[in-house]
């Protein structure tokens, strides 16, 4: 009976030094592959994100004719748009403290954005394309706020954080309104919007190896209130586990996510993390739209606290 009380307290020592190396030696991080998790950067900390995902084809021909503005005149006639586009994310993460994150951002895209006008001059020559072509561009800029309202405390109940990000910049004219016109009648120029993205997001730890992320967000731009659907919901999810010593595997999910503007939906991501020490990890992504997304996290003054703790497996 003494071996075994023994051997019982080892076990327990053990259990219990263990949980503490990996809890000291997982840096935060405030983005999986797309979605947010409830863990700030820590004060002074950072992550540089940078991502290119594909939009596929996508042609919009509503039946109705619709108003178009060019060089001061106004038809009635067809008009269409078309999408073929890599968006190509850039975001940047630094932690005011240990409870707050900044993020900025901008996102750019590379490829066919154009509407097209069908005669609006009624040329009608043989041989000639009648039709007008209008390239559209696709971009905004981004910057928001993430508060830990719960940090992790080791007491058994998830961390959480709120956040907004407010965005401004030129969008596709891809949604109808309930009439199902165009929201922009002049093509020539794209179409201006702004924004706001507010979100909760909660961070649940699983024992020592797995962390499991959850959360929802409601948007609002210029853009959506004048289509049918003024509030755009989302939801998302996703998690990690460590796999290795300094390497984890994530895997997120988002309802909806939005790039200038432009609604890209059921977004799945896969990710490797390695943790070169407790102040530097790098995280290569892919996700189904197809396209992929590398992320550099730089750890904040509690990451340089736990600066030489080392995994036990």
């Amino acid at each position: 009976m003494y071996y075994i009380k023994r051997i019982a307290i080892l076990a327990l020592l053990l259990f219990t030094a263990l949980n503490t190396v990996i809890y000291a030696q997982t840096p935060p991080v405030s983005q999986l592959t797309t979605i947010h998790t409830a863990e700030p950067l820590g004060k002074g900390g950072s992550m540089t994100t940078f991502g290119l995902f594909q939009y596929s084809k996508k042609t919009l021909e509503p039946e109705e004719l619709q108003t178009v503005f060019i060089g001061g005149f106004e038809r009635q006639t067809h008009a269409s748009l078309e999408i073929e586009t890599f968006f190509i994310p850039v975001r940047f993460t630094y932690g005011l403290s240990n409870q707050v994150d900044l993020h900025l951002g901008a996102t750019l895209s590379v490829g066919n954005v154009h509407k097209v006008v069908d005669d609006f001059y009624d040329t009608d020559e043989a041989g000639v394309n009648p039709n007008r072509v209008y390239d559209q561009p696709l971009n905004e800029g981004l910057i928001g706020l993430k508060y830990n309202l719960k940090p992790e405390k080791n007491d058994g109940l998830p961390s959480i954080s709120i956040g907004a990000e407010f965005f401004a910049g030129y969008t596709a004219d891809d949604r109808l309104n309930n009439k199902e016109e165009f929201l922009d009648p002049d093509p020539i120029d794209g179409y201006p919007f702004a924004g706001i993205n507010t979100y909760f997001v909660a961070t649940q730890r699983v024992g020592a190896f797995i962390k499991l992320h959850g959360g929802a967000g409601v948007l609002l731009s210029s853009k959506s209130v004048r289509t049918a659907d003024s509030f755009n919901f989302s939801y998302f999810g996703g998690g990690e586990i460590a796999i290795a010593d300094n390497m984890w595997f994530a895997a997120d999910y988002a309802r909806e996510l939005l790039y200038a503007g432009v609604s890209v939906s059921n977004v799945m991501g896969l990710a490797f993390r390695y943790e070169v020490s407790s102040t530097l990890a790098f995280q290569i992504g892919i996700n189904n739209n197809p396209g992929f997304q590398f992320n550099l996290t730089l750890g904040g003054e509690r990451s340089k606290e736990m600066e030489g703790t080392q995994l036990l497996f």
